[in-house]
């Protein structure tokens, strides 16, 4: 897998008309793991960071709007993303595009829940985004 940073393709428009391309599991340094801070993520980026928080419920459970991006890998390549593994598992049953993908066939509902040999997630992105924030000093360089 190409590895590509955070800042480059934080998130995603996905096609239409076929299957998603998926990764079995979150990559080693998945945002979502609870075992990841933001200095294991390449190139990573607080403002991108909170850019996706568009593509998640709010703290309230509501939303993300019908034409809101997918939660891209940071491991995929600009122009080429693909879907985050933990976001999908995690809180992608949430987003519109990722329902329809599911009716449609084109996204498997297994995709929707962790594996049971997965890393632990955390349960939202708010969970996220604070550690990623907390941890994001530990990045300047």
């Amino acid at each position: 897998m190409h590895s590509e940073t955070f800042e480059e393709g934080p998130s995603c428009q996905v096609g239409a008309d076929q299957a998603w391309k998926l990764l079995p599991q979150p990559c080693p340094s998945c945002p979502w793991r609870l075992d990841q801070t933001a200095k294991d993520i390449p190139g990573f980026s607080v403002a991108k960071a909170r850019d996706l928080a568009d593509t998640c419920p709010d703290a309230r459970g509501h939303g993300p709007d019908f034409d809101a991006k997918v939660f891209a890998c940071h491991q995929s390549r600009v122009g080429e993303e693909f879907a985050c593994a933990g976001w999908l598992a995690t809180v992608g049953h949430c987003h519109p595009k990722v329902r329809l993908a599911c009716v449609q066939g084109r996204v498997p509902e297994a995709s929707l829940a962790p594996g049971r040999d997965w890393p632990a997630l955390h349960a939202n992105y708010g969970d996220v985004l604070r550690k990623l924030e907390a941890s994001a000093d530990d990045c300047a360089a």
